[in-house]
């Protein structure tokens, strides 16, 4: 899921390099661009990676999350620049650029927005000179604030191998990796993935393997490859196959650290489910089995009903923890998790999950844009 907010954050962050064209008879009014990009950006997920679609937003409107997170994020500092004139907005282009994400390519969602979406919001801050966020500079250029002052200076953005904080500090088609923080191509079919010592894996592709808590990376595969097997038939939680669309793979025993799991169809609601990925109970429901539940020997609970607000969280083996639309606080009171809603900017917060913006800096939720506080 943070890969789609980055992505939301890097498409944001359009760039005018040429003139534009408005022959379009459809705008997107400037105070609809979150709800349009949202919508385009999980027609796109839905498009390209059914598998992780289904796991993310099982319980949770796609478009009505990450409406809500673009425009704490970065709209308002959007709209501020539009008014003080450091930006300049064509609603035809923001038109042609939503339509081209929610096409469903793949290479959207990873830091390649089309060209519609680099002429939408055109900058008008030259190269080297002060800027609060990336799309008051002009061309491809970015805001940077590496040097932890404000405000920023436009630059180019960085190629591979350069120093980088965000996805759109980087040149298009190139992400910023989490391991070291430098610009990179997203990893291919067959490369290795995440375990806190690999990149992650091009937008539709699978990190099947990986073992964070032992520093052992994965590999990325296609769905095709990944999700074959049919209910009833083994599956591998740790290191594939799983199961295919409409099934879950499902925890049977353990022998010593292994999981022996097996595919399963979806329980009913209220029906006997166990841990497993996808979520192996209906939408609304999870399976509240813990860590420790297993290694007593207990694979097997009832569905039941997500936690509300203000409840404890499910168990961190449970995929979704809380009802929709919450997310879990398990940094406040670590010991007591509880389900709260995201909090709005200029809250307080414990961690920049819990926020919609997706960041907290001293303590406080801002935007994405650290000059823009």
């Amino acid at each position: 899921m943070r890969k789609l907010v980055a992505t939301l954050m890097a498409v944001s962050s359009f760039a005018a390099c040429g003139g534009s064209n408005t022959s379009d008879s459809n705008p997107i009014p400037i105070d609809q661009i979150p709800a349009e990009l949202a919508k385009s950006f999980c027609a796109a997920e839905h498009a390209c990676n059914p598998f992780f679609y289904s796991v993310a937003f099982a319980n949770t409107d796609c478009v009505t999350q990450f409406t809500k997170q673009f425009q704490e994020a970065s709209y308002n500092d959007i709209q501020n620049a539009v008014t003080a004139g450091t930006v300049k907005y064509d609603g035809n282009l923001a038109r042609t650029c939503a339509d081209a994400i929610g096409a469903g390519s793949c290479a959207v969602l990873d830091n390649n927005t089309p060209d519609s979406c680099q002429q939408a919001l055109g900058g008008t801050v030259a190269t080297g000179a002060a800027c609060d966020i990336d799309q008051e500079c002009t061309g491809l250029s970015r805001c940077d604030v590496t040097g932890g002052t404000c405000p920023g200076k436009c630059a180019p953005r960085a190629s591979a191998g350069v120093a980088c904080g965000k996805d759109s500090d980087c040149a298009l088609g190139f992400v910023c990796s989490p391991i070291t923080s430098l610009c990179v191509a997203p990893a291919a079919a067959g490369e290795q993935c995440k375990g806190t010592v690999a990149g992650n894996c091009s937008a539709g592709l699978i990190c099947i393997g990986n073992d964070d808590s032992k520093k052992v990376p994965g590999t990325c595969m296609t769905a095709a490859s990944a999700l074959t097997q049919a209910d009833g038939a083994t599956c591998d939680l740790q290191a594939g196959p799983w199961c295919a669309s409409g099934s879950a793979c499902v925890v049977q025993s353990l022998s010593g650290a292994t999981l022996i799991s097996k595919c399963q169809a979806v329980a009913a609601a209220g029906g006997p489910c166990g841990v497993g990925v996808p979520n192996a109970c209906p939408t609304a429901q999870y399976c509240p089995l813990a860590l420790a539940d297993l290694v007593k020997g207990t694979y097997t609970a009832s569905c039941t009903a997500l936690p509300t607000e203000g409840q404890a969280c499910g168990p961190a083996l449970s995929l979704a923890r809380c009802a929709a639309n919450l997310v879990c606080d398990d940094t406040t009171t670590p010991l007591a998790p509880v389900c709260i809603t995201p909090v709005e900017l200029g809250n307080t917060c414990s961690d920049s999950s819990l926020c919609y913006s997706q960041n907290c800096v001293k303590s406080a939720c801002v935007p994405a844009s650290r000059c823009a506080m």
